[in-house]
């Protein structure tokens, strides 16, 4: 499905382009993996599935002012933003399986 986020009308001296990215991966003790979707005018878009964990954003380069949020993908193609631990919590559980094989096969 593909979910959508408008971002309002930016001064490109200002702001950078607005972005969305789905994390792929999250080792332990790492920051997440983003696969990065497109910008179409002011919308950012990304193809997700529902449970998917999103990242979106948009840097000020005077530094006081950038955006930088989390979400799960739901399934109607909406986002429900969510605190960067609970993002962890939910990738664990829909991961946690994957993770703990990986850990055992490397030992």
């Amino acid at each position: 499905m593909r979910c959508v986020l408008t971002f309002d009308g930016y001064n490109h001296r200002r702001y950078s382009r607005p972005w969305i990215a789905k994390v792929t991966s999250w080792p332990i003790g790492k920051s997440p993996t983003l696969d990065f979707g497109g910008l179409n005018g002011l919308e950012a878009e990304i193809e997700a599935t529902p449970g998917d964990i999103l990242r979106w954003g948009q840097r000020d380069n005077r530094g006081n002012n950038s955006l930088s949020e989390w979400g799960i993908a739901q399934a109607d193609g909406g986002i429900a933003g969510v605190t960067p631990e609970i993002a962890r919590v939910h990738w664990l559980a829909t991961h946690g399986p994957e993770i703990r094989t990986a850990l055992i096969s490397e030992d």
